[in-house]
């Protein structure tokens, strides 16, 4: 791997962890393509790819920073910390079992195809939904909850997490900037999580890794902070305004090519 590989997927991680396509999906499909093109990508498991995802969620507790300092000092803050303990427990309940299934699935663009085109129908789904009320004070452990399930799922690539958290949180009545900004913050200890999993079962291959694995790495990993910083900002504002829908007629069509290319054997 390259230094300029990984800055090239920190910069893809970035842009499009937050926004409702995929980064996992689009981080798979861009090494495939690496491949194709004789361009030798290698890492042991997921491990890069999940340190781009640590790279997103530092931009998450950076944008926040203020507001996880005062939920740290009032009861109602601590109960919202609560909640997102509880989505992540659910998280876990759902993708931990599924996690050598998800694994493989990085390696098969149909998967990744199909995946793309459910997230594309989950976010279309959100035009349907009613206006939200429920804000940081109304959010209760069923929003958390059923929101921590369906980010389970996401650990398939192909299948935005964004994407299925905030349209899951919609569909629970969560107000729109609210929703989005839960969906991020509740990706932060599921990230932590599904990373630490990784570097242990991978901790052999780590062992011997050294500075030709652990310097693109960390040049990816900072890409995708900044980048993500500014995406996260974009999202809030396309979630409040109601054109969020609009990025399933990016996921359809680039599902369908990759369903295709894989039919052809081109991916």
């Amino acid at each position: 791997m390259s230094w300029w590989q990984a800055l090239f997927l920190g910069i893809l991680q970035g842009l499009t962890e937050f926004l409702p396509v995929s980064s996992s999906g689009h981080l798979a499909l861009a090494q495939m393509l690496f491949g194709r093109l004789g361009l030798a990508f290698h890492q042991p498991g997921v491990v890069f790819d999940a340190m781009l995802h640590v790279g997103t969620a530092t931009a998450v507790v950076w944008s926040e920073r203020r507001q996880l300092g005062r939920w740290l000092t009032t009861v109602d803050g601590r109960r919202l910390l609560g909640l997102l303990v509880l989505g992540t427990l659910a998280t876990a309940v759902v993708a931990f079992p599924l996690r050598d299934l998800a694994t493989a699935a990085f390696e098969q663009p149909m998967v990744i195809g199909v995946c793309l085109i459910i997230t594309g129908l989950l976010v279309f789904s959100t035009r349907i939904f009613k206006r939200g009320h429920h804000t940081e004070a109304t959010t209760h452990w069923k929003h958390a909850a059923l929101i921590g399930l369906i980010q389970g799922l996401a650990v398939f690539p192909g299948i935005s997490r964004s994407g299925a958290t905030i349209t899951a949180g919609l569909g629970t009545g969560l107000d729109r900037a609210w929703a989005a900004r839960f969906s991020f913050l509740m990706s932060v200890p599921a990230i932590a999580g599904a990373t630490l999993v990784e570097l242990v079962s991978q901790r052999e291959a780590l062992a011997v890794a050294g500075v030709n694995f652990w310097g693109p790495t960390i040049i990816g990993g900072i890409a995708a902070a900044v980048v993500g910083l500014v995406a996260l900002q974009l999202v809030i504002r396309m979630v409040s305004s109601r054109v969020f829908d609009r990025f399933a007629w990016y996921c359809f069509p680039l599902g369908a090519l990759v369903i295709v290319l894989a039919m052809a054997g081109i991916l």
